[in-house]
This record gives structure tokens, sequence and C-alpha cells, in this order.
């Protein structure tokens, strides 16, 4: 093939979205640190999905090129989630940026808008860092000139195949990456897109994206109704017996909606918004053996946004300050309520929040200032991706990575000040904390000089592990001395989903005992993965 037309590259874009979904899971396990945050491939996933979704909007008399790469560059940047979402939006964007007017894009003009996806990229981050996707689109534009030949095809397979060496030495790069003995998750997704865009030009074009995945717009379509059903439950039973799918479609239909029931191949599979999940999979379980399930609480997930969606139906008069938070935890989103946010959007380490989502909920509030917290360092980039979106409003975001963060910051809030002044106040607020994190490792590492075996629980100050035991109380007042917690006046701490209250109050008595000098306080937040959060002050 000598070029790469629209509908060709409708074709590539597809497929490179196909080869990255196969990988989802593999590129969520590459964590390069020992903590439950294995979101990468899922955040790019989206991207592509949003962007997909766009392609199939297409006209078919509007699929053009140039209409095309358009289509791409909004959906990768409205179904982006966290960094790497962000980033390979960004690195889509240069890349439309490049093709300055192509019809049909030629192996050089492909090689010009490698070279301006790369110069966006790195514009995007306001701190690169080298063995990450970044690096791979950097040294493929770098490379590009000396696979220049006058067939795409050939061309794309070395740039591919240049992808896959530059994956494999990205531990070269990131000391956290030697320590976990991995690659960089974006890296290897970036170079799975890169061989689908290759299967295509070698000729295989057939495309299958169908995914369990729910895409950005199913949840918001989700979030605006009103849930009659709480849990989204589906299951997969290897049957060994005849299956009755009339007499399972009338008895789940009797529990429960948005019923799907498949009967193929010996598998049987099951998906429905029911309140009983318990009764749906032993329904389903007389048929043979449980092979996968998976029930999501939906009220949990998509509580924030129906109350952003009830809000946009009761007109008000516009205020000087809208407040918008995310947070992992069904005690935070009420801490956060009480405090006067006005919309709590789920999500944190695992869960990020898509640009189109921050954008929803920036629309939700009539005010003329929006202030986002996002509590994380993987959702920033999200959410100041929104300031260009929105029209007739001032979107600040204040760079908080974790909810101890964003409480601090949204106590030293004044709403009677302007911005420069909050933003002052923020800064200081946030200098005065520290935050610690006690968690699970998810393997065997060494990070930090700190062995870490899988399992144990593991303590981590300010986004850096300190210490690891099988012990938790062992972590827990290791990280408070880290933290200086003699010198505190404040010490919150926030129990998980995975503590109960009596185990917490017996944590909370002993820092009485050993910090009398500080003011102690014991919340509930309901945040999953962290056994416990804890701010001092």
């Amino acid at each position: 093939m000598k070029n790469i037309d629209g509908k060709t590259m409708i074709t590539c874009f597809k497929k490179g979205t196909e080869v990255l979904l196969t990988h989802v899971d593999e590129l969520n396990a590459l964590n390069v640190f020992p903590v439950p945050d294995g979101d990468t491939g899922s955040n790019m996933a989206s991207a592509m999905l949003e962007a997909c979704r766009n392609l199939d909007a297409l006209e078919n008399n509007k699929r053009d090129l140039q209409s095309v790469l358009e289509a791409i560059e909004s959906g990768t940047l409205l179904g982006a989630r966290g960094n790497s979402g962000v980033i390979l939006s960004q690195i889509f964007r240069g890349f439309r940026q490049g093709t300055k007017n192509k019809k049909v894009l030629k192996v050089e003009d492909f090689v010009l808008a490698l070279k301006s996806a790369r110069e966006t990229a790195y514009n995007a981050v306001m701190k690169p860092v080298e063995g990450t996707m970044l690096t791979v689109v950097r040294i493929l534009a770098t490379d590009a000139d000396k696979y220049v030949t006058d067939d795409m095809t050939e061309f794309m397979q070395k740039i591919w195949q240049r992808s896959i060496q530059v994956v494999n030495n990205t531990p070269k790069y990131l000391q956290k990456l030697r320590d976990a003995g991995v690659v960089d998750s974006g890296a290897k997704g970036f170079s799975y897109i890169m061989e689908g865009f290759y299967r295509v030009l070698n000729g295989e074009t057939a495309i299958n994206l169908n995914v369990e995945n729910v895409t950005t717009g199913e949840i918001v379509r989700i979030s605006q109704e009103d849930l009659k059903y709480l849990y989204c439950t589906e299951v997969m039973v290897k049957t060994n017996k005849d299956v009755d799918i009339d007499e399972l479609r009338d008895f789940y239909g009797s529990i429960g909606d948005s019923l799907i029931l498949v009967n193929s191949a010996g598998i049987l599979k099951l998906h429905v918004h029911t309140n009983t999940p318990g009764v749906a999979i032993d329904k389903a379980l007389e048929y043979g053996e449980l092979y996968k399930s998976k029930i999501d609480n939906m009220k949990t997930q998509h509580h924030q946004i129906i109350n952003a969606s009830e809000d946009m139906s009761v007109p008000k008069e516009k205020k000087n300050y809208g407040i918008i938070v995310i947070a992992d935890g069904n005690g935070f989103e009420s801490i956060f309520k009480s405090l006067g946010v006005d919309v709590v959007l789920n999500g944190g380490q695992s869960s990020n929040p898509s640009t189109a989502q921050i954008k929803e909920a920036v629309e939700s509030i009539n005010a003329k200032n929006i202030l986002i917290f996002p509590n994380n360092s993987n959702i920033i980039m999200a959410a100041n991706s929104v300031k260009s979106m929105t029209n007739g409003k001032k979107v600040m975001v204040i760079n908080t990575s974790t909810v101890q963060q964003g409480l601090a910051a949204l106590f030293a809030f004044n709403s009677q000040q302007g911005l420069l002044e909050n933003e002052k106040n923020f800064k200081e607020a946030l200098s005065a904390v520290k935050s610690i994190e006690i968690t699970k490792a998810v393997r065997d590492s060494q990070v930090q000089d700190v062995d870490v075996k899988k399992d144990q629980y593991i303590s981590l100050v300010d986004g850096n592990i300190v210490s690891s035991s099988e012990l938790i109380d062992d972590v827990v007042f290791e990280a408070l001395e880290k933290a200086q917690a003699d010198n505190a006046e404040v010490i919150t701490i926030f129990y998980g989903e995975e503590i109960n209250e009596d185990e917490a109050n017996v944590l909370f008595k002993e820092c009485q005992i050993r910090y009398p000098s500080a003011d102690i306080e014991l919340y509930y937040g309901g945040q999953p993965y962290y056994h416990y959060l804890i701010s001092v002050e």
C-alpha cells in the first residue's frame, strides 16, 4: 500500500483499538508500584473507544482524511481518563495538526505527522518523564526518517517493530520499572495501537470491538437514569444441560431490567440490573458451573452524576463559585457534600473520571467560577483539559494529589475572596499537610530501599513508600513517625471499606495515647484499596 486515505485511517484506528482492548488486562497489571493502581489499559481504551464512536457517527460523504482525524482527535480527548488517556489524546491531536490538510498520507507525510505528535504530546505535559508513552512517540518520530520508503506497509512494519524495542528498553529510563521488573504499560499500549495500524496495511481489515467494557457514553446514560435497580450483575456459566432461554428471560425480567442473555457454545452469559444479585447468580448456576461473575454497585459509582443531572432541572441563580471534587468512597462523598461541594465525581487511584465526565460536571453547575479538586495526580491533566472546553466560566484546577490534600485545601477556601486570594490560600494549605496511605502490596518488589512482599501491608507518605509489614499497626505508626506526627496539631484518620468500625476505633484510641498534644479525628471514608488514609497537619 502506498498511502492512507480517510477510510483506511478509520480501519487502522479501529484495529489499533481492537488490539489494545485485547490487552487491557495485561496493561492494567503492569504496575510500576506495589499499589493496586492498574488502570492504564482501561484509561487508554476509554479514549480509543470514544473516538471509535465518533468515527461511527461520521456520514459516508464525510469520511475524508481530515474529517476522520478530527473525529479521532475530539473523541480521544473526551474519552480520556488519567494521564495515559490524556497523553494519548494529545498524540493524536498533534498527529492531525501535522498532516497539513492532506487528503492522503504518504510515508513522508506520516513522518511529519509523527514529529508533530511528539511535539504536541511533550508540550502537554508539565514535567515529561522518559520511559513512558512519551518516549515511544519521541523515538519513533526521531527514527522515522531512517525507515522512509515508497511502501506504507513496509514503513509501518518498521515503526511497529521499533516501538516494541523502545517498550522493552523503558526500564532503562525509570528506576521504578526496574525495581518492579516490568515495562511501562502506557508505552506498551501505544505499541499495541501501532501493531493494529500495521495489521490493517498488511491486509487484515476485519474489526471486532465487541468488548464488555462500558463506554463513557454508556456511563453517562446510566448515571442520568433513576436507578430502580442498584446492582449491575454479570455471570458466565459453563452449561451442563439444555437451557430454556424463554424461561430465564421471564425469570430475570421479574427481578431486574437491562437484561442481556446469551447461550452459545456451552456458555450461558447473563447481564442484568437487579437488587438481588445473589438470586440472579443462583438461578444461572442451575444450568452449570460458574465461569465468571462481576457485581457493581451502580449507585456508588454514579450517584454524584445523578445529583448533577437532577440539579440541572432546577433553575438556580448563578453563584460566584462552584466546586467539583473527585473522590472514591461513599463516606468521602458525604463529607465533601457536607462541606458545600456541588458535585462529587466518583474516582481515584484505579478509577479515573474522563474529561467528558468532568466537563459535564462543570456544565451542570450554574456558577461563574468553578474550582476542581482532582485529589489524584493521574486526574490533574484530564481536569486541566476541561478549561478550554467551557464557555462563560472560569475554571481553576487545584493540584491536589490526595483526598487529604483536597480536604485541607477546601477548608482554606473563602467564598468571599477572589480566585487569586483563594489560590494563595490553597497553596499554603497544601504545604502544611502530609498524606499517609495504607494498603497492601500486589507483588514482591523493592521500592525506595524498602523490601516488599506480596500481600504485606505497606505505608506511603506523600506518595513515597516508607515501610512494609505483616501487621497493619506497624506500618501505620511508622508512617506517622515519618510524617512527624509528634509535631502535628491535627491528625485525621479515614478508614476504608475493608476496615470495620471497631478496628478503626482501636487505632484511633492508640493514636490518642501516642500523640496527646494533637487533635485526633476519625471518619469513615469508605474508600476501596486503601485501608486507611491519614492526614497530618
